[in-house]
């Protein structure tokens, strides 16, 4: 059994609207431009709960609240789109592709949202431990957030307090084997987590957090 539900096998219980016109005028944002365009979107009505790690390869709007017993990747086997009008609850959360969650959006691990050419965007509060935007607009409220850092700017303390709770295998290999590391290459304390390697791990069962006892401090 496949440890991964490719979303697009579960096609036929969803609709197809006709107009999202109404969503884009219920969410707002820059998200109802995504709306406006025909990505191919599905509707599902009321609350949906996903039983395993999801590989949303679609367009969804969601009209209730979305659980996802696992992670979501929007962008594993092709580009996926995601509004959901009420909160979103997941393990961890890739996204690629534009997001819209009218509620709250809580994860017990991981948010990880990069690229520029799509939005992320949550209503509510975000609650994760840990919140990583990559050149990504983002509009959000921050909720409890063991870590954040900021899509354009970040702090150093953010990248130093992100290097201290991640595995050094989810930065780029020269950025954490200091043997192999080039004078002049940025410490991996100043740079933010692959999203390469945080989405390899996720699929194959690895942990992307350190234990107790490896942090220091």
């Amino acid at each position: 059994m496949s440890l991964v539900l490719t979303l697009s096998a579960w096609r036929e219980r969803f609709d197809r609207p006709h107009d999202t016109s109404a969503v884009a005028r219920r969410t707002g944002g820059q998200v109802a431009g995504f709306l406006a365009h025909d990505h191919g979107w599905y509707h599902h009505t009321g609350d949906l709960v996903l039983p395993k790690n999801t590989d949303l390869d679609i367009a969804l709007v969601v009209d209730g609240d979305l659980v996802v017993r696992g992670f979501l990747d929007d962008h594993a086997s092709g580009l996926g789109m995601l509004v959901v009008l009420g909160d979103l609850v997941v393990r961890d959360l890739m996204s690629y592709g534009a997001l819209y969650v009218g509620g709250d959006l809580r994860a017990q691990g991981v948010v990880h949202a990069h690229y520029n050419d799509f939005t992320f965007e949550v209503a509510g509060a975000v609650h994760a431990r840990a919140l990583v935007l990559d050149d990504k607009f983002g509009d959000y409220r921050r909720g409890a957030l063991g870590v954040e850092i900021d899509a354009y700017d970040p702090t150093p303390g953010q990248l130093r307090a992100a290097h201290e709770i991640f595995v050094p295998e989810v930065y780029e290999e020269e950025d954490w084997d200091v043997e192999d590391r080039d004078a002049d290459e940025d410490p991996p304390e100043s740079r933010r987590p692959s999203p390469d390697r945080v989405r390899a791990r996720l699929h194959a069962g690895r942990p992307l957090f350190k234990a107790e006892g490896e942090r220091s401090g």
